[in-house]
């Protein structure tokens, strides 16, 4: 006789069950039918499924069973002031200073104050806040939300379905084509809380965006993170996705991209990490049109105790699409870099074209580097490849740099700087790339003005 067997729930896991039990009458939408049943669905595929932990093979690596031991209490909008001088502080000069369409969410909530929402409208956009579209959301969010490459195993993703408290939803029509990039800032701080989003954007048939993402806090308490931004990039548009993370080694940071490209499109997506004290980001990636590209890119920069997981799943569904990956990890004192890269070519998706690429630098003896590139392969007619290496600063090369008067410190810069530099290289816009250049200088501690 084969006997059930019950999973066993850690106190986090289960509290986050207690904590969507307690404010699912007070979350935005309770009163929308439709909303509920999606939230209600979503919990119970968490509870089913639980905290990911490392006999689950997409985690090995990142447990957060054991990791998360409580769920902190969900932020509440409190209408915070934030100043001028506190976004630079907690962006860095470069980044703050950007030109483009602000977005600004603090503890969860789209603050207009904050925001170029007439800039934006007057350019063709459309914007809405998640909190005040889960009451009556418009046709197109409601089409989107939750059906955009859906993952139904990701315990993560589903969690955040059932607790998103605010968010933004962003719609360019066909053909619109934006001035400058939108910047989407997350920035929160004040009391531990959980903050829960969740983004929507819509790239219609030829239309193009490059899109900004930012995550900061201020004040350097501690901030359980778990934002999701679906993307669904239109027949021949185009998207440059661009992510900065540098939040506070107090926050725990889980952020999920789910991308759906269709025929003859461009996404180019880029993720610059140097915060958290853990930190995941995952991109699932699905072609659904054929003749269309992805190029997907990042450097992550750790030091001390810090733990970054990049997790990538792309899917080739249909025939004559090309993607490419290239990751950097730079690594120091105990730090621990994640990389796991998957490619799926399905039956029939003849013609692909896939390879990935993720390489880490190794600044001292006890940082660890984690890499496992995957390939599922169900045609004959592809070029697919994929590649890892680690290891520490060329002395050889840093030698050739100090026999030329270079100190030492400032030689062994330019040479992580050169290292990261071929990934930031990848991005298209010339002030955003900029803007990621000197940031991997300012965590460096030097300036190459």
């Amino acid at each position: 006789m084969e006997l059930p067997v019950k999973q066993f729930q850690t106190r986090a896991e289960q509290a986050f069950v207690d904590l969507f039990n307690a404010a699912e009458q007070g979350l935005p939408g309770a009163s929308n039918p439709w909303v509920a049943d999606l939230r209600a669905k979503a919990i119970d595929a968490y509870a089913a499924l639980g905290l990911p932990h490392r006999r689950v093979e997409a985690w090995k690596y990142t447990d957060l069973r054991s990791r998360l031991t409580e769920a902190l209490p969900l932020a509440r909008a409190t209408g915070a002031a934030v100043t001028e001088a506190e976004l630079e502080k907690a962006l860095g000069a470069e980044i703050a200073g950007l030109p483009a369409y602000r977005l600004v969410i603090v503890e969860g909530e789209l603050r207009a104050e904050l925001s170029d929402l007439v800039g934006l409208k007057s350019a063709g956009a459309e914007v809405v806040s998640i909190t005040e579209a889960l009451h009556k959301p418009p046709r197109w969010l409601k089409a989107a939300l939750g059906k955009i490459n859906p993952q139904d195993r990701d315990p993560v993703v589903a969690l955040n379905l059932a607790l998103m408290s605010g968010g933004v939803g962003l719609r360019l029509g066909k053909g619109v084509t934006l001035d400058k990039p939108v910047h989407l800032i997350h920035i929160d701080g004040g009391e531990p809380v959980s903050v829960v989003t969740r983004n929507v954007v819509l790239v219609e048939d030829g239309a193009s965006l490059d899109l900004l993402e930012s995550y900061a806090s201020l004040g350097g308490r501690e901030i359980q993170r778990n934002a999701v931004t679906e993307v669904e990039i239109g027949d021949r548009a185009g998207l440059n996705h661009v992510k900065l993370q540098r939040e506070e080694e107090a926050a725990f940071h889980l952020v999920t991209w789910l991308v759906k490209i269709d025929a003859d499109a461009n996404y180019k997506a880029f993720q610059f990490s140097t915060g958290a004290a853990l930190s995941r980001s995952q991109i699932y990636a699905a072609f659904t049109g054929e003749g269309s590209s992805l190029d997907v890119s990042g450097a992550l920069l750790m030091r001390d105790h810090q733990h970054c997981d990049t997790t990538l799943l792309v899917e080739h569904r249909v025939p004559r699409c090309t993607s490419r990956e290239l990751f950097k990890a730079v690594l120091d004192n105990e730090a621990r870099g994640v990389f796991q890269g998957k490619i799926v070519v399905s039956p029939g998706a003849q013609k692909t074209d896939g390879k990935q690429m993720a390489q880490a630098l190794l600044l001292s003896e006890t940082a660890e580097f984690d890499s496992k590139p995957e390939l599922e392969i169900f045609a004959d007619d592809v070029v697919c490849g994929h590649g890892s290496t680690s290891g520490q600063i060329d002395e050889d090369l840093l030698f050739y740099l100090e026999a030329r008067g270079i100190p030492e410190d400032q030689a062994r810069a330019l040479l992580i700087q050169a290292f990261v530099g071929e990934a930031v290289e990848r991005i298209e816009h010339e002030g955003l790339r900029e803007a990621l250049a000197k940031a991997s200088a300012e965590w460096l501690g030097v300036s190459f003005d």
